[in-house]
């Protein structure tokens, strides 16, 4: 097998945190095993993508990111936008940890408790946009500034919000009340 697919399939590992005892774990194998696969750089195709189910990452995506370098990527994959688009108040936390705004800050200025904040990071680190650390820490896996795709699964929800921008005369997400309704409700519908 190409060694490419083998450097883009540790970056990916690398950027979810996903170590090869932990890998090996949940594909049943030895981590020697798994060394030795990634030692090799060789293996079957079918072995390859129990792998890519084994590190909770689609081998399209894996493929998709052979010719990019080893730094983070600007652009956000169509299922990911998706995702996003169907949680309005996700994408908020998200658009503004990208913007620079802490974990902390953003819990502080929209009232969300530890806990709140907590899984919107697990979500957004299980979409691999983050990298969770210890605590609230979070590292962006996305290159600033992202280049959102406007006409892909994003359109309807940016055509709800400049609908709404002209209803109130002004952006929703300005009245902090507003952006906190948003997140309980989707906080409530997750738990």
């Amino acid at each position: 097998m190409n060694g490419l697919i083998f450097q883009a399939l540790k970056r990916t590992l690398k950027a979810k945190g996903v170590t090869y005892r932990a890998l090996a774990e949940r594909m049943g194998v030895s981590e020697p095993t798994v060394k030795r696969i990634f030692h090799e750089r060789n293996c079957k195709l079918d072995r390859l993508m129990e792998i890519c189910a084994a590190a909770g990452v689609e081998l399209e995506n894996v493929l998709g990111s052979m010719n990019r370098g080893p730094g983070p990527v600007n652009h956000i994959a169509p299922e990911v936008e998706r995702k996003l688009a169907g949680r309005p108040a996700l994408l908020f936390i998200f658009v503004m940890l990208s913007e620079k705004f802490t974990p902390e800050g953003i819990m502080r200025s929209q009232g969300l408790s530890e806990a709140s904040m907590f899984l919107y990071l697990r979500d957004l680190e299980e979409l691999g946009l983050i990298a969770l650390g210890r605590g609230l820490s979070a590292r962006l896996l996305v290159e600033t500034p992202i280049q959102w795709n406007f006409e892909g699964p994003l359109r309807a929800a940016v055509r709800d919000d400049q609908q709404e921008f002209h209803r109130l005369g002004h952006h929703p997400y300005r009245q902090g009340s507003d952006l906190r309704q948003l997140l309980q409700a989707d906080a409530a519908g997750d738990g």
